[in-house]
Parts: C-alpha cells; sequence; structure tokens
C-alpha cells in the first residue's frame, strides 16, 4: 500500500518533528552556569582593590562593549556601574552591589532588559605577600529554549574569559602608570 503522502510532505513533516525535538529537549535543558577563575598578582590587596571599586578601574582590565556605554551611580563602590547599548552585545547595566574593602566584592549584570543575568563575586586574600584573586560568577540565560544549548558550553567558555580578563590585571597591577584613576577607594 503506497503513502497517502508525497516525499515531499514525507521530508517537511521529518524536519518539523526534527525541530520540535531540538525545541523541545533546549526547553529541558538548564539555561544556567557557573564559572570560576584565580590568579595570583604581585600586589597587596588594597593596591588591588583599587582596580575592582569602580566601573573605571573594571574597564582597564576587561572587555566592555565599545559603544553606548554610560556610567550610573557614584563613581566607586556599591551602587556604581554602567550601562550599555551596543550594536553587537544589545543592551545591559552593570551594577556593584556590595563591597568589603580590601576582600571582596560583589556586581550583578543583566543584559536584554533582564532576560538574562550574571551575578559575580571577587574574593582578595593575602598569600606569601600577593594577592590571591578568586572570581566567581553564575548566569542564567533565560527561558529561551536556544539559550539551554548555549549554557552547555558557558561554564567552560566564561571559565576562560575570567581567565583573559585576571591576565589583564595582573599586567595592570605590573604596570600601575596606565591606571588614570588613582584615587584611593573608600
Amino acid at each position: 500500500m503506497r503513502s497517502p503522502f508525497g516525499p515531499g510532505v514525507t521530508i517537511l513533516g521529518t524536519g518539523a518533528v526534527i525541530l520540535i525535538l531540538f525545541l523541545f529537549v533546549g526547553i529541558l535543558l538548564p539555561g544556567t552556569w557557573s564559572a570560576e577563575a584565580s590568579a595570583l598578582l604581585p600586589a597587596s590587596p588594597e593596591a588591588t582593590f583599587r582596580y575592582l571599586d569602580s566601573p573605571s578601574g573594571w574597564s582597564r582590565w576587561t572587555i566592555w562593549p565599545d559603544s553606548g556605554v554610560q556610567t550610573i551611580g557614584p563613581q566607586r563602590g556599591e551602587g556604581s556601574g554602567f550601562t550599555w547599548d551596543d550594536p553587537e552585545l544589545g543592551t545591559g547595566v552593570f551594577t556593584i552591589v556590595e563591597i568589603h574593602p580590601p576582600k571582596f566584592i560583589r556586581y550583578h549584570v543583566e543584559m536584554q532588559g533582564g532576560g538574562m543575568r550574571i551575578d559575580g563575586e571577587i574574593e582578595l586574600s593575602l598569600e606569601e605577600g600577593d594577592t590571591r584573586v578568586l572570581w566567581r560568577e553564575s548566569g542564567n540565560l533565560g527561558a529561551n529554549p536556544l539559550m539551554g544549548y548555549w549554557a552547555l558550553s558557558m561554564d567552560r567558555v566564561q571559565t576562560s574569559e575570567l581567565e583573559k580578563s585576571l591576565d589583564r590585571l595582573v599586567q595592570l597591577v605590573e604596570n600601575p602608570t596606565d591606571f588614570i584613576d588613582s584615587e584611593p577607594s573608600r
């Protein structure tokens, strides 16, 4: 007995079933991730902290959008941060939410109007005359089924990005003349 469906309908139907299964699996995947990186810096926690408690400090050693960046809140400390509206990266807000100089900072990032969120913290500790920096981030990419697939690789990808930024922080601490805003943190 012949099928009532032609080869075109069979091919399109099979493609639709595969797409639906792909999206269904994406919905079931967690959209969350976490990353961690550490570095030893040749400076005191106090000297290192000045690069962490202000948006201008962060912009010296981390990668942020180049366009549409505006600072918000105070220059340093809790409530300071910046927003961006970049054609490639979309919109976002970075805010420092808690500090305990010179040992701890917590921040929050929201992108795409809160559709994606990142919470991060950096701990500084003295280690044989240097500063151990431990950086942790966790994020939620939202309910988009395609983001569930992206979240599968985010642990690895974001850990690599944290390590690259910490490498730049080490270089900056080793050459502090590159840092324009040398006002001590409050």
